[in-house]
């Protein structure tokens, strides 16, 4: 599990307290709690000690502290979930994160807006303790704009207890330009901000072979939900299909209307679209080697919003070997002029054109474009070089006396 088994942090040999939500093996709650496991374990690998604190949610039944696995370096603390579970609800996490954040020199959040990233930011303020936070999507610009316009009780928490803590922060850690801007939105444009995108251990996967049934097989791994546009994805899809063209969607279904539209949507292709739930990790890896290309429409709905802020499955898919197909406005606004994929503007019309692009693909060019994703993933998603930055720019001894609050508000508040 770690260095230390018991519910004591020795503060003389911790570095980094860490906070997270969620943490795998947790399945269920998707790149938030990825990116935490991912970037702990990439310190670790460096050698340095940290005490880890997160709930033991998880979908297949509750965690136990010896289930994770970080790497020696890192002392595991799960405190029981109960409730809310999406947001990691349990007042045994007020004791935990009190002791993490009283007793790590600077303390590393995952999230924004959920129980224990809200303790940690309190705890960490109250104490005079340097923190940054990830803000893992939670400030993209179109998702602050449907907060503020449809949901008041949140937008209230957002204003009294997300900004202020944010303001006291060493930096806001973002992956992508866009997520980047939203930040500076609500935090003004002297906002702290720590740009690196998420890493991803590519030895974890191994490239696939170009997929052996004829046809060109897409396939859409996350929740299927109006902020995900994969409803609007597949309107698009269904004019351009092919007879032995095939779409794979796999995730859990959340929205209840927004699902039964999707339903009916799969009814309309005739068997052309599978729809194949939550999947296990073995399944996930079988079937992106299944496919010739991942498709993340995140923000394609009008009404949906952008909440998506990098993308880990788009990492992922490139790791095996597979281009994408992604929606303008995340982290990967790039990879068509790398050859690594295609972009497509928020539109119908765009969506079309790049269909019809990924069609007329020969094989020759595909596996140069597929060879392209994995060079891609090992040369600029290196997670323990990126891990570098953030840990550099998280321990500099220069930040203790940093000002508690912006003193430049935005338009937002």
């Amino acid at each position: 599990m770690g260095f230390n088994n018991s519910d004591d942090f020795r503060s003389s040999e911790l570095k980094v307290g860490i906070v997270s939500t969620h943490i795998p093996p947790a399945k269920g709650y998707g790149g938030v709690s990825v990116t935490a496991s991912v970037l702990t374990k990439a310190w670790a690998e460096r050698g340095h000690k940290m005490a880890l604190v997160a709930s033991d949610e998880s979908i297949d039944g509750k965690l136990r502290a010896e289930d994770v696995k970080l790497g020696e370096q890192v002392d595991v603390q799960l405190y029981p979930c109960y409730g809310f579970r999406r947001w990691g609800f349990g007042l045994g996490a007020i004791p935990k994160l009190f002791k993490l954040c009283l007793r790590s020199p600077v303390v590393y959040i995952h999230g924004i807006a959920t129980w224990p990233s809200t303790l940690a930011a309190i705890f960490c303020s109250l104490l005079g303790k340097p923190f940054m936070v990830a803000v893992h999507g939670g400030l993209m610009p179109e998702h602050v704009d449907l907060i503020r316009r449809d949901k008041p009780h949140k937008w209230l928490y957002y204003r009294w207890l997300t900004f202020p803590t944010l303001r006291r922060a060493i930096a806001v850690h973002c992956t992508s330009d866009t997520e980047a801007e939203g930040v500076r939105n609500v935090l003004g444009k002297d906002a702290r901000i720590l740009l690196v995108p998420n890493g991803i251990d590519s030895r974890e996967f191994q490239v696939a072979d170009y997929p052996a049934e004829d046809g060109m097989q897409l396939c859409f791994l996350g929740h299927v939900q109006q902020e995900k546009g994969i409803n609007a994805f597949i309107r698009a899809w269904l004019q351009t299909r092919r007879p032995l063209d095939r779409l794979v969607i796999a995730g859990r279904s959340v929205d209840g209307g927004y699902f039964e539209e999707f339903q009916s949507l799969v009814a309309q292709a005739q068997g052309a679209i599978i729809y194949k739930g939550y999947l296990q990790r073995g399944e996930v890896m079988a079937l992106l080697a299944a496919s010739h290309f991942l498709v993340l429409p995140s923000g394609l709905e009008e009404a949906g919003g952008m909440r998506e802020n990098f993308g880990n499955v788009v990492a992922e898919a490139m790791a095996v070997g597979r281009p994408v197909l992604v929606a303008k406005g995340l982290a990967w606004d790039h990879l068509q002029a790398a050859q690594a994929g295609f972009v497509f503007e928020r539109n119908e019309a765009s969506v079309l054109d790049v269909l019809n692009k990924a069609q007329a693909l020969n094989r020759a060019e595909w596996q140069q474009m597929s060879a392209t994703c994995r060079q891609y993933v090992e040369q600029q998603l290196d997670p323990v070089k990126l891990g570098d930055k953030v840990w550099q720019a998280l321990t500099n001894s220069g930040h203790v006396n940093l000002p508690q609050q912006l003193t430049k508000r935005s338009s937002y508040e």
